[in-house]
């Protein structure tokens, strides 16, 4: 399945507006620690902006998840003063917003003033990715599936509570799939799905997970640069209708002792030329492209834990035995290992990858995945042998991830390979933000000693991951 887009001239916008009666449009920017940032612009401000696009600060990708600015790196595509990024949209995103009479929003890329991307806008990261996919012949097909917790307690409830001891939205119990369970969401998706459709997001399915309250939702396959877009309207769309309701939402990966929320990514390359898909060669076996492809995932998987796990949080989600991954490691149709292979028949074929917590960045997350494909292909990687066991509780010697958010950040910025994909300068911005993140964690609040969720990460992610 492809993208619903509505590809618009800049010249057919205003008639666009006129038809959708829009009299305000929403920005919808993404920062490197996955923050949704824009503006609300008046239609006129907005078509004359065109096609650049107007002016945001800079200090969106200067400040943290707490809002704390940090000054201890500067990068070199910063300017030495503080000044504005553009923020170009995407035509091709524009859509009203539902349940919002007379606004429409329209997903963006960050620019500097002379109209080069910023080399740390994730939205554009991952297009440079995807370009230099289809530099090597390919086009790929990704879905998601993203968790999440949903709570009757309104916001400002579930914040005086310190997101402690909210009441889920289903049985208290931690029993995945149970449609009892889901007939208690029932009420709140049959309001959000016509949303997203409406948003043009094609949702294949949806069930009761095993933590009280989670929900799993399951994307349609479609175009890379898309399926991450879906993400961040799926999730804004979600917590607007908490809003509306007097409910709250959460996509925190630990946000208590049940299982966490994950952000699974599924994906698949076609040839560019005909579009036929190349993981399976003619015996139904993996292609010797796939083979590469798939020995550059599992190679790069340590280093990708940083991108892939953002946040001191992330760490507690990965628990032998809660579905989470801990080792670098891949099989056919094993959900205990890192990476989960499906080749049950040539237009299904495709590679899962199951380490991003909900709290990831998804254009990152997609990057970060694709970046490793690209490196086992153009160094000739071979996977290692499947794994035939359990992925969970395995001894000294196996390849284990990185347990911790440093231990991670410094694969990462030692990762050659990665690098040559992501670009030096998103490596290290990232590399420097983590090591931010962690300072942040032991000077203002956290406990280092705590075994489960401390206060200070329900505070500083509850809301905002």
């Amino acid at each position: 399945m492809y993208p619903r887009t509505h590809p618009i001239a800049v010249d057919d916008v205003e008639a666009w507006l006129d038809a959708h009666a829009i009299t305000w449009v929403r920005t919808d920017g993404i920062t490197v620690d996955g923050l949704v940032v824009g503006k609300h612009l008046h239609r006129a401000k907005f078509l004359n902006a065109l096609p650049a696009g107007n002016a945001i600060s800079e200090i969106v990708y200067g400040m943290d998840l707490g809002g704390a600015a940090h000054f201890s790196w500067w990068p070199r595509w910063r300017r030495d003063a503080l000044g504005d990024f553009v923020q170009r949209p995407d035509l091709s995103t524009l859509r009203a917003v539902p349940g919002r009479a007379g606004v429409a929003s329209v997903m963006v890329e960050h620019h500097d003033l002379e109209g080069a991307p910023i080399p740390v806008c994730p939205r554009a990261c991952l297009r440079s990715v995807i370009d230099q996919v289809s530099a090597a012949g390919y086009r790929v097909l990704a879905a998601f599936e993203l968790e999440g917790m949903l709570f009757a307690d309104p916001l400002p409830v579930a914040r005086r509570k310190g997101f402690r001891n909210l009441t889920p939205m289903s049985h208290p119990a931690p029993i995945g799939y149970s449609n009892f369970n889901a007939a208690q969401l029932a009420p709140f998706f049959d309001q959000l799905l016509p949303r997203l459709d409406a948003l043009g997001i094609a949702i294949e399915g949806w069930h009761d997970e095993a933590a009280p309250g989670q929900f799993e939702l399951n994307f349609a396959p479609t175009d890379a640069l898309t399926a991450a877009d879906s993400i961040v309207r799926t999730k804004q769309a979600i917590r607007e209708l908490c809003l509306d309701l007097g409910h709250t939402a959460t996509f925190m990966a630990k946000p208590s002792d049940a299982y966490g929320n994950g952000l699974h990514v599924h994906h698949s390359l076609r040839a560019i030329e005909d579009g036929t898909p190349v993981l399976l060669d003619d015996d139904g076996d993996m292609s010797a492209l796939m083979r590469h492809w798939l020995g550059g995932i599992v190679a790069t998987m340590p280093a990708a834990t940083s991108i892939l796990l953002p946040t001191i949080n992330s760490y507690r989600r990965l628990v032998g035995w809660a579905a989470a991954p801990t080792t670098a490691t891949w099989a056919e149709d094993n959900k205990s290992t890192g990476v989960r292979v499906l080749t049950r028949s040539p237009s299904s074929a495709r590679i899962e990858h199951r380490l991003a917590g909900g709290d990831a960045n998804p254009y990152l997350v997609l990057a970060t995945v694709l970046a490793g494909g690209l490196a086992g292909l153009t160094d000739g990687d071979a996977p290692p042998p499947a794994l035939t066991v359990s992925g969970w509780g395995l001894p000294d010697g196996w390849p284990h991830l990185p347990s911790a958010i440093r231990p991670a950040s410094d694969l990462l910025e030692r990762d050659a390979r990665l690098r040559t994909y992501l670009g030096d300068d998103l490596v290290d911005h990232w590399v420097e933000s983590r090591k931010w993140e962690w300072l942040m964690f032991h000077t203002t609040g956290g406990d280092p000693t705590a075994a489960t969720v401390t206060d200070w990460e329900l505070a500083r992610s509850f809301e905002l991951a």
